[in-house]
Order: C-alpha cells, then structure tokens, then sequence
C-alpha cells in the first residue's frame, strides 16, 4: 500500500511539472470587472484538450495549461467583443489582463452564437457544454453530471447544483417521466447529451417567471442535433456467472425516440438483483398530480414500500415498466402523458435485541422477523398544455394511481418472560385519482393573474390478520381464552380534497410588487375501523363492546385571504406578507358532533441578498397552524401492531409553529471554492405528542395538545475546494431536537442530536482515473430520564479506470463500524466491481460485475427512542456475479 501510494504522489508531482498556469483579470474599457466571463484556451495541437475558466466577481481567471503547447486563448462575454491572443509553446508568458469593448448592441437583440463555451452563466440559467468536460468513456447521463463542476449524483439518483436539489428534470424542454431525476441520469446515453442547462427559480410559464417566485431547480437536457430525430437507447440482458446457484438475472431496456412535434420514450427492468429502477423522490412526484402553486397537502397514498433500499432482502424479484410521450399537435397545443407498472416480491429477515428503558417487567426483547412482501403499483397520467397566445396558459393535469400490496410475516419475540409467535398477513388496495386546472393570464407588463383548482380522492382499505400461541396485548384488548388466537382487523379512510386559488400580481414597478391571493382548502375524510377475534370454534369476539371500533366524519374547511409585498432595495429582495385564515373543523363520531372555528393570522418572510452572480444569501420565514389528522381525532381504540394499542383524542386542536431557514452559497471559479450551507430551525408552541404508557413489551398511545415547546434545529452544509488537480470536499450534518416526553405518567424533557461531519477526495482531470475516498464521523446521543449515545465510522471509496481505450474498470466500496456507549461495536463492509468492454462507435458491448462482492450476510445498525435501545441486523443479498451483454442503438 505504502509503495503504491509513493507511486502515486511521484506520478502527481511530474504531472504538475508538465503543466503551468496562466492567470489574469477580465474586466470591461471602464475597467469594471466582468463576472463570469469565459476565457478559454484553445490548443493548436491536435493532441492537447481545451482549458477554460470563469472569471470571479472581481473579474479574475486562471488557467492551467500544458508546456509545450501552442494555445489560442479567447476571452468572451455576452454583450461584449471577444478577445483573443496567442500563446506559443515555448512562451514564458504567464499572465494577461483582457479588456472588453462594448458590441454597443441591445442585449435583448443579441444573438448568441453557438461556439465552444463550456460554461455560460446568463443570470438564472447555467449552460454546460458536454463536450468540454467527456473524455468519451461514459456510458449514462450520471457519468457525465459528476464531471460538471458544482454539480453532484448521489447514489440515489438524485442531483444538486451548487447544493441547491434538482426538482424538475427536462429532455427538450419537456418534462421526463414526471420530472424525476434518478430515471433521466441512470437510462439517458452520455452520447446523446449535448449541453445540460440548470435553471433557478424555474417556471413552466415563462411570463410568469418575474412574479411567481418559485424556488424550483430545473435541469434540462439538450441533445445533439443527430438525437433531435432518431431512435437511440441501449439494451440489456445478464445472467449468473460462476459457481452460484441462486438464478441471478438482470435484463434492461432505455429506448428514446424523439423529434421536434414528437418524444417517447419506454424503459423496462426486470432483475432479483436488488436493483432498483427509481427512488423514493421519483416516487412522491409520480404521485403528485397537484399543482406546484398548491403546497401543504401531504401525499394521498403511501408509496414507501416501492422504494425500499431493495439490496437489504434476501430475496428479490422486481419487474417495471414505464411510458412516456409527449406531442405537440401545434404550437399553440401539446399533451403530455406517462403509464408506470411495478411488481415487487422480496423476502426479508430482521433480527432486533431490544433494551427497554425504565420498563418494571421486560428488561430486554430478542425478535427475528421473517417476512415476504408483494407489491403492484400503477400510474397513467396525462397533461394538456393549451396557449391561446403568449400571455395566456392553460394545464389541465389528470392522473389514477391504484397499489396493492401483501406482506406475510412471522415474528418470533423472547423476552425474560417467555417466547410467543406472531404470524401478520396485511393485505392493502389503494386507489386515487387527482386532477387539476390552471390559467394564468398576463394582461400587460403590470398586471398578471393565475387560478388553480385542485381535486383529489383517495380510497384506502387495510387488512390485517395476527395468529399467535399465547395471549397478547394483555389488559389492551378483550381475548377470550382459546387454543390459538386470530385476530382480524379492517380499516377503511376515503379522503376527498378540494382546493381553488385565485392571486393576481401587480408589478408597481421594477422594484415594487404587490400580490393578491384569495383561496379555500376543503377537506372531506371518513375514517372506520374493526378489530374482531375469530375462535377455533368459528365463532367472534367483536371488540366493539370494549370501546374498538371507529367510525368518524372529518370536515376541514380553510378559507384564506393574503397579502404579499416585494420590494427591492440595490441588491436586497424582500417579501413579507400576511395571511388570514378562517379554519373550520367539523367531526361526528359515537353520535358527537364537535366543531371549531378559528380566525388566525399567519406572518411570513422572504428575503434574498445577491452578492454577485454566484453568491447568495436567502432567508424565509412562516408561521403556520397545523390541524389534527383524521386518525388522531378517532376516540376509539385501535390496534396498531401485535405490541401496540392507539386512541385518538376527540378534543385536539391545532398546533402552532415558526419554521424558518437560512441558506448560503458561493463558487468561486478563480480560487476553485464552493461554499453551501443550509440551516432550519422551527418551534412548535403548540404541540401534539403521543402519551405512552408501557407495560412489558406492551406499549398504549394517545395524542395530547400541549404548550411544552419543541425546537428542532439542523445544519447541511459543505465546502469544497480543487487543489490543483484533485478536489477537496468537506461536509457536515448537524441536528438538534428538544421536546417532552410522557411515558408512564412521567414528563421528561428530552433532548436528540446528531451530527455527521467528513471528508470526500477525489481525482479531478480528465486524463487521471477517477478515484475517491471518503469518511464520515457520525455521532448520536439520546438524553432524558436515561442518556444513550452512539457512534458510527463510515469509508466510502470509488475506483474507474479506462485501460487499451475500450475497457473499463469499476469498484465501490462502503464500510460502516457502529459503537454504543458500552463499547460494544459491529462491523460490515460492502463492495461491487465490474469489468466493460466496448469499442468506441460499436453497438455492442459486455460486462463481468460483482455485487456484495465479500457476500456479507447482513448490515447492523443501532438505533435508539424514548424508552428503548436496538440493536438490528438486517440479512441482504448474497454475492451475485452476473455476465451482461448489451447493445446500443
């Protein structure tokens, strides 16, 4: 290791001294600094790459060039006449000042020529130049993202610019499966990319991009003129490889066919390899169908179990398939639309050791849970764009979502007590359908209006069977003494939502606007539960008799009236606005009627300080009331788990409390920095929190509104710098939680931290393998009536390597050691590689991969609450060696 890592540092040291650097100031004939300015230096020998910089806030560049080579560099800004001087191999020169004249054009008649820039910056927007940044060997748009700078993909798919997260993902303007990200980066050929454009605050109505203020990040990608009118994707098709025996297989399929009226795309996945084919995020967007300029409804549907990290099972089967069109039948009419189906059966094994915490009866629990689970999940949806000129828009969105989902599972739990056997079959089918209107209307540069209804409704119909041997849940629910005990429960919620919006936007002028908004939020739910015990004899114990059994009505009205006022002062954009709302809280049950009316003021703040182009600084703060959910206002009892009963609280009202967040960010091309931090901080003055009350194992909850505060305070944050051909990343995660606790009849105020700080270092310059290495120290303390705390070490590295021009080489790897505040640690370390084959230009290629290459067995966790201790082992898994052929068309 010490050998190879002098090799390494020699072999860096006389690459520096093949290359130097050539430095300056980009500024105009007043001698104003230009901000992002390109300079670029351009090599006259056919063997050399392209440099580039982007000039800083004070208008200061700096290239590094290799010896020996004969350089064209051209500075360049929008508005402005190029500059450009040569630079001869053997020059000694290392530094040059440009000065801009004026093309004395109006910008809005500018031209933008399509010449080589590999970085634009044009307020908003940043446009990347693929080609300036490929070294031709990747294969998916996620290879070429990570080589962009300030950009980043994590392991999920998911993408952030400069920190700030991707929310909209766009191939030709147009949205790509419903605008997730993790689809687009993993299916997408590199070789289709042409530039990728990240745009701010992004509006799909481009008038109202002024005054709607969105906080959206959109990534939209241009394809090469060749890819405009052409079918191109890739095939795949695996199979096991080697000595295992477990049936491993992988077949895949990203097809692409676009032209300018006409896109469509279809993406196939069937594998028992674990992978998965879309994220959680991608998820919750599918199951969006809501206006984005309606927020605060939670999702109608659980969509979690699609999106599980597939690789912690010991078995896996998934099948998906998704379809996505667009077409534009003028330029004035498009339709938009997607289908997904995907089927899921995994089966999964967890062991936990539980400590109870002040528990008079059960000191510990060992439970191993063994469990299979079927999942089906379908999606059409579709979209009509309809303007009737450029000041006007219409959306009509409509989308039906229907899962369904059956888990079995067996639970074997030993405590100091005794040992019982829980059998669960929980079978769920859930469907919604969700639709929406706009219009927005632009009536002169001073007046704007938008309207938005909203309509959803949700069906969801819960199953559940517990078998067991012994009695459960003792003095919680009324068992009659048998053989063996059944117990089945049905729960039913139907969930009807209304929301209308109607705001007008008055620009005063250009530092002053006035904004109107005048809505309604109607919520219709009702909620009922069973719980019955089924004897041998074929006979029932209903529970109804000893206070189960919910049957309630939910009536929310929200009527809201508001006032928004931006101003700007130079630099310094602020919006501070004020609502009324009028709630009105209806509900029925047990034959009693309960209703709340309430007028409530609520304040809100936004402001944004722009230090220059790539510095800013955003402040947001609201003080919002949330009311009770159906589910907590059901006074009857209901059976949660095979340990947990729940009663709900008729007399709840609602919580209230101030959240706010800071946001800073900073790139800095001249020194190579990039500054991101993000901090949040809310306080909830009026609470609601369970009351648990344990006995043994056995735990019974209750929700109470109480003026105990509750803070929670979190940082993320990073700063990453480029020294000299490597790049230097540190990171932090911190959170803070205060809150108070009933546990047996005891209030505690409680207190929960975390933090998480690291390191990533990686190589960064095209000719070099790409490598990185990475750690994280993470931290975590529980402190109340007890204090708990542990410790986690985390190392990640990653290895690519292109040897003889047509072969590449992978390998991740990721350990994790845990450690509690007895000492005691566990330790797992993971690792996949694999080796492609494909020559340049060629359609076919192969690939030999590994995954759980060291076939660890299982990953172990610590994990702590109020009134316990686990520690948990989840089995994943085994090691799968797959060979895969694959083709691109």
């Amino acid at each position: 290791m010490i050998r190879l890592l002098i090799v390494f540092v020699f072999f860096t040291i006389s690459s520096f001294s093949q290359t130097k650097f050539f430095e300056g100031t980009i500024s105009d004939d007043t001698n104003k600094p230009l901000e992002a300015a390109n300079i670029i230096a351009k090599p006259l020998n056919d063997k050399a790459s392209l440099k580039f910089s982007i000039s800083d806030n004070k208008g200061r560049y700096k290239l590094e060039l290799d010896k020996n080579v004969k350089y064209e560099i051209v500075a360049s800004y929008i508005g402005y006449v190029d500059q450009t001087i040569i630079i001869e191999q053997d020059s000694q020169k290392t530094s040059q000042d440009f000065k801009l004249e004026s093309t004395g054009e109006n910008l809005k008649e500018i031209v933008i020529k399509h010449e080589l820039k590999p970085v634009v910056v044009k307020k908003d927007t940043l446009v990347f130049d693929v080609k300036s940044f490929a070294n031709g060997n990747e294969r998916k748009m996620k290879e070429i993202l990570e080589k962009l700078p300030g950009v980043e993909v994590d392991k999920k798919g998911i993408v952030t610019v400069q920190g700030k997260k991707v929310t909209k993902m766009l191939v030709e303007g147009k949205s790509f499966f419903g605008g997730g990200s993790k689809l687009a980066v993993e299916n997408i050929p590199a070789d289709a990319l042409d530039k990728i454009e990240v745009i701010d605050h992004f509006n799909e109505v481009g008038f109202m991009k002024q005054v709607s203020d969105s906080d959206d990040l959109a990534m939209n990608v241009k394809l090469k003129e060749n890819k405009k009118k052409f079918v191109f994707g890739d095939l795949q098709a695996g199979v096991e490889a080697g000595a295992g025996d477990n049936g491993f297989y992988l077949a895949h399929a990203a097809l692409f066919y676009y032209t300018p009226k006409t896109n469509v795309s279809f993406i196939g996945d069937a594998n028992n390899i674990g992978k998965s084919t879309f994220t959680f995020d991608d998820l919750m967007r599918f199951g969006g169908g809501t206006s984005s300029f309606l927020s605060g409804r939670k999702p109608l549907t659980n969509l979690y179990s699609f999106a599980n990290d597939n690789m912690d099972v010991i078995q896996n089967k998934s099948q998906f398939s998704a379809f996505n069109f667009s077409h534009d039948f003028s330029s004035k009419f498009s339709i938009t639309g997607y289908g997904i189906l995907s089927k899921a059966f995994t089966v999964s094994r967890i062991d936990n050791n539980v400590e109870y915490l002040n528990n008079s009866s059960v000191d510990y629990e060992a439970k191993t849970r063994n469990g299979d689970n079927k999942a089906i999940l379908g999606i059409g949806n579709i979209k009509i764009d309809y303007s009737p000129s450029n000041k006007e828009k219409w959306y009509y969105n409509g989308q039906y979502q229907a899962n369904n989902n059956d888990l079995n599972s067996v639970l074997n739990s030993v405590t100091n007590l005794g040992s019982t056997i829980f059998g669960t079959i929980n079978k769920a089918d859930n469907s919604s359908v969700k639709q929406y209107l706009e219009w927005h209307k632009s009536y002169n540069e001073h007046h704007t209006t938008t309207f938005v209804i909203n309509q959803a409704y949700s069906k969801i119909t819960p199953k559940n069977n517990w078998f067991t041997n012994e009695p459960f849940l003792s003095g919680l629910i009324p068992l009659i003494e048998d053989k063996s005990y059944q117990v089945n429960q049905i729960k039913k919620s139907e969930i009807n939502t209304i929301d209308a919006l109607f705001k007008h936007y008055w620009v005063i002028n250009n530092s002053n606007h006035l904004y109107t908004n005048i809505g309604n939020n109607f919520e219709k739910s009702s909620f009922k539960t069973s719980e019955k015990q089924i004897l041998t004899d074929g006979s029932i114990n209903d529970f109804e008799t000893a206070g189960f059994g919910n049957d309630i009505q939910y009536q929310l009205n929200d009527a809201y009236f508001g006032l928004e006022y931006k101003f700007r002062i130079g630099k310094w954009i602020n919006k501070p606005g004020i609502y009324m709302h009028w709630y009105q809280l209806k509900t029925m049950q047990s034959n009693t009627n309960t209703a709340v009316t309430k007028i409530l003021f609520q304040p809100q703040w936004n402001s944004d300080y722009e230090f220059n182009k790539s510095e800013t600084l955003s402040f947001t703060y609201k003080l919002e009331n949330q009311f009770p959910k159906i589910n907590q206002l059901a006074d009857k009892y209901t059976m949660e788990f095979y340990n947990a009963v729940y009663k709900g609280n008729a007399l709840l009202e609602n919580e209230k409390y101030h959240a706010a967040t800071l946001r800073y960010s900073k790139m800095n091309s001249y020194t190579g920095i990039i500054w991101n931090g993000f901090l949040n901080y809310s306080k909830k003055v009026r609470v609601i929190r369970d009351e648990i009350k344990l006995d043994g194992i056995n735990q019974f909850s209750t929700p109470i509104l109480t003026d105990n505060p509750e803070t929670n305070v979190g940082f993320m944050g990073y700063v990453s710098k480029r020294i000299y051909r490597f790049n230097l990343k540190i990171n932090a995660n911190l959170s803070w939680f205060d809150y108070s606790q009933t546990l047996n009849d005891v209030t505690t105020n409680n207190q929960r931290n975390n933090q998480s700080v690291g390191f990533v270092f990686k190589t960064a310059y095209k000719k070099w393998p790409d490598l990185s290495i990475g750690y994280n120290k993470g931290f975590s303390e529980f402190s109340g009536l007890t204090k708990s705390k542990y410790q986690t070490d985390a190392i990640s590295a990653a290895f690519e390597f292109t040897f003889f021009k047509n072969w590449t080489y992978k390998m991740d790897y990721e350990s994790l050691k845990n450690r509690d505040n007895n000492k005691q640690s566990n330790f797992y370390d993971i690792a996949n590689t694999s080796l492609f084959y494909q020559k340049k230009n060629k359609p076919l290629g192969f690939e030999l991969s590994v995954n759980n290459l060291f076939d660890v067995k299982k990953k172990n966790t610590y994990s702590f609450s109020d009134y316990m201790i686990s520690q948990q082992a989840t089995y994943i898994l085994p090691r799968a060696i797959l060979f895969t052929l694959s083709y691109k068309i």
